[in-house]
């Protein structure tokens, strides 16, 4: 019950407020009723607004892994939790495998989840290096990956802002990447370069056609 409020909650908001255009949803949604299972959902990340934003457009219930500290902020924290946020400290962050675990055990128990690459926030909305995590939880589980582009979310809440503002917001979901195609019987840190070449070839993809999109507009 929870969930869909905060969902509607984080709908609305987005609606009104930041005026969002979804895109790439209904071949999303295709592939999943194809596929059956979970997937990754691996998105850039330049504002607090990301893992609400992606929550209330992707058609599922998906788990995440989320700053501690944003769960001492009454009401939001609990949005947020209902959305599939799971708490962890600074200290747990700083530990790469257990937080691969804790993603694994999330896919092996049937969540899509959704994941960062880049690590941390952008501090200028544009893309960082993205970490080789989400490759190895692709290929150790299988799962699908879902390139995710978010547009305005840092023009509309950067670092160092603590409220938001009135800007425009896009999510684009683009084509999946599927791990079993990844140069099957290859070495596995090959396959782990190779599939992180496609999703950074994806999401610096869907960044151009955001920003011409934008241009256009």
């Amino acid at each position: 019950m929870l969930y869909w409020f905060a969902r509607m909650f984080f709908k609305l908001y987005f609606l009104i407020y930041h005026r969002v255009r979804v895109e790439g949803l209904p071949q999303l949604e295709r592939f999943i009723a194809s596929s059956g299972g979970p997937v990754v959902l691996a998105a850039n990340h330049a504002s607090y607004l990301d893992p609400p934003a992606i929550g209330m457009a992707f058609p599922g219930k998906m788990r995440f892994v989320a700053w501690d500290g944003l769960f001492k902020v009454p009401i939001f924290s609990s949005m947020i939790a209902a959305l599939g946020a799971v708490p962890v400290s600074q200290e747990d962050k700083r530990s790469a495998a257990g937080l691969l675990l804790k993603v694994i055990g999330f896919i092996e128990g049937g969540f899509n989840v959704l994941i960062f690459p880049e690590g941390r926030r952008s501090p200028d909305g544009r893309l960082l290096p993205i970490e080789g995590g989400v490759a190895l939880i692709a290929l150790k589980t299988g799962a699908p990956v879902v390139p995710v582009w978010l547009e305005g979310t840092w023009d509309a809440l950067p670092m160092h802002l603590t409220l938001p503002r009135p800007r425009k917001v896009t999510i684009r979901f683009g084509t999946p990447i599927i791990p079993g195609e990844t140069a099957p019987g290859a070495p596995e840190k090959e396959r782990r370069k190779l599939l992180l070449d496609r999703l950074l070839a994806s999401l610096e993809k869907l960044r151009d056609e955001s920003g011409k999109s934008r241009a256009s507009s």
